[in-house]
């Protein structure tokens, strides 16, 4: 066995090599991010380049674009840069329930534009709740504390198909953890109570709990499932492999060129309350 061990050593060793992996070049492609809502103020888009992984600089703003958002019915909405890849509608304007809308923006005199997005019709938030339950304190094992969380009454539209997004804030500031998309379809629940349970957002006493209910395009739903499916670890080898999303934008003059991000019209319904 002395032997054996002696002659194993050397072998393990020689075999010993590091790799040196030369990464392709980041493709610098152009980034969308753009909701058009039916609150009237602001309307904002913002256009990025995507960079490398290993790169210093987090955004590439891109500062000197031409930005139009149409409507189906002829109006014409023009946005000016402001700052940091966003630029703002020059009007105040709100979307309009039943209408399509797109987005054109032209780059160095080259356009990408995206498919038409029909705005749906809002849901109302009906009734805001406050639920709790008790579990341990994280700084002292003998004591427990009280969470509480949003639970919402609200009737799905038996009438239509329906597709939405949550969004959760406290004291104003938007909730990114632990689940950073949050949909649903009406397909198992069509004209009933919209199930939910959101334990996972929680809140403090005399926090103010306002949650955001969004409704969406089936094809925004379906670009936010793939989002979340690469953005979201399982931490398993059957988890989802990250790849590029495909949005809804491409170049006029070349569709196979690739623009990430996307652009949609959203309708929405906003509660809150403060927790006692």
């Amino acid at each position: 066995m002395k032997r054996l061990l002696y002659i194993l050593i050397p072998l393990i060793i020689a075999c010993e090599k590091v790799v040196i992996v030369e990464l392709p070049p980041s493709q610098n492609l152009v980034v969308v991010q753009g909701w058009l809502t039916d609150s009237l103020g602001n309307q904002s888009i913002r256009l990025t380049r995507s960079n490398g992984f290993s790169d210093s600089q987090t955004v590439l703003p891109i500062e000197s674009a031409q930005v139009i958002v149409q409507a189906r019915t002829g109006e014409v909405f023009n946005y000016s840069y402001r700052d940091d890849g966003f630029y703002d509608a020059n009007t105040q304007y709100r979307g309009i329930s039943g209408t399509e809308y797109r987005v054109r923006i032209v780059i160095d005199s080259v356009e990408i534009r995206s498919e038409w997005d029909q705005m749906p019709n809002p849901v109302p938030i009906s009734n805001l709740q406050i639920d709790s339950f008790e579990e341990n304190d994280p700084n002292n094992s003998n004591q427990q504390i009280t969470v509480f969380y949003p639970k919402i009454r609200t009737t799905d539209p038996e009438e239509e198909e329906n597709y939405y997004r949550w969004l959760f804030f406290k004291n104003g500031a938007r909730f990114s953890e632990p689940e950073p998309i949050s949909i649903q379809n009406d397909r198992l629940f069509n004209g009933n109570l919209i199930p939910n349970n959101f334990q996972q957002f929680g809140y403090d006493s005399g926090d103010e709990m306002t949650v955001e209910l969004q409704s969406v395009s089936a094809s925004t739903h379906d670009y936010l499932a793939l989002l979340r499916s690469q953005i979201t670890t399982l931490g398993t080898t059957s988890g989802t492999i990250p790849a590029i999303v495909n949005g809804n934008l491409t170049y006029v003059d070349d569709s196979s060129l690739l623009v990430l991000g996307y652009f949609g019209a959203i309708s929405s319904s906003v509660g809150t309350v403060t927790v006692p």
